[in-house]
């Protein structure tokens, strides 16, 4: 199978060591290894638009920063393309290989597909709500929800001493949606949280109890889930399967998280990886998790039902 994965533009507001790998086995982009998995048998390009990178990652797989998707020219021809996300720069590609099966995945907001093509084979939803709409809105396309693993390569078991009760792992976000707001007012100062990610001077200053890492490369974010004790995830509804929930898992950290997240909830929180919690009751069932953190087991869940390996052969029986 040739495989296509489209991206979106490549990132100019970020530390370029967040977003360029050199090695695979260091690459801690989920899409990445997931296209890298997919394309193990044949032959795989990952194309990002702008930038003017090529990374051989290894036999038959490519990454690609192409300038502009209209105009670029290759010698490739994809079986299948996956547009991650509505794009309209996509269109180009998508309208030349007429023969190329096609999926696209957007989260959050994005799980319908708005640009002008229309002509998927399949669309990947992350909740059953989702699933509902796409399926009324692409009455003729297959809609199936979606697999998202880690990169599991990087995000992966490590020994560590229970530093902490608990690890937040979200950037800050100005309009709130990733949950600052909600948990640190909250968060009781008899129990200790490491904030992993960009949060501001003013919350740092604010709540001295809690441990802020700042920005710290993700390849180190594991060593931190290795010692705490339980996760929390505590997004709004406009996130969509936020990707600290598989990398926890990954992490064999058992997860808290926040009714009002979006997510396919039997799939990913089971009583082997965690709780689900209202906001009114997320401190009570906080506590009580961190007592009973050694009786989850939400690696072992991860590789059975989550893992790049299962998704990618779910992916592929879609496909075929």
């Amino acid at each position: 199978m040739k495989l296509l994965f489209l991206r979106g533009r490549v990132p100019v507001d970020r530390d370029p060591r967040q977003i360029m790998f050199s090695n695979l086995t260091k690459c801690d982009d989920t899409w990445t290894q997931l296209a890298s998995h997919l394309s193990q048998d044949g032959y795989g390009e990952v194309w990002y638009w702008g930038g003017k990178r090529k990374v051989q990652y290894r036999d038959n797989f490519i990454e690609k920063w192409v300038p502009d998707y209209q105009s670029h020219k290759t010698e490739f021809v994809p079986d299948v393309v996956f547009a991650r996300g509505g794009f309209p720069q996509y269109d180009a590609v998508l309208q030349k290989y007429k023969r190329a099966f096609k999926i696209y995945y957007g989260a959050g907001k994005r799980f319908i597909p708005k640009g002008k093509f229309r002509n998927y084979n399949l669309i990947l939803v992350d909740t059953p709500q989702q699933l509902k709409r796409a399926r009324s809105a692409f009455s003729t396309v297959r809609c199936e929800l979606f697999i998202k693993s880690a990169a599991d390569n990087v995000f992966c078991p490590q020994q560590g001493d229970k530093k902490y009760d608990v690890i937040f792992s979200s950037n800050e976000h100005k309009s709130g949606i990733k949950g600052h707001n909600f948990i640190l007012p909250a968060f009781p100062s008899d129990l200790k949280m490491v904030q992993v990610g960009i949060c501001s001077s003013k919350l740092r200053q604010q709540y001295k109890h809690i441990y802020f890492t700042e920005w710290i490369p993700r390849y180190k974010i594991p060593k931190l889930y290795a010692q705490a004790k339980v996760a929390i995830v505590c997004c709004t509804n406009v996130d969509s399967c936020p990707r600290v929930i598989p990398e926890a898992l990954a992490c064999n950290c058992p997860l808290l998280v926040l009714d009002t997240v979006n997510l396919w909830r039997e799939k990913y929180i089971t009583p082997a990886t965690g709780r689900v919690a209202s906001a009114a009751d997320f401190i009570n069932e906080l506590r009580v998790m961190v007592k009973d953190y050694e009786n989850f087991s939400p690696y072992n869940y991860y590789r059975r039902h989550l893992s790049l390996r299962v998704a990618s052969d779910y992916l592929k029986e879609l496909i075929e």
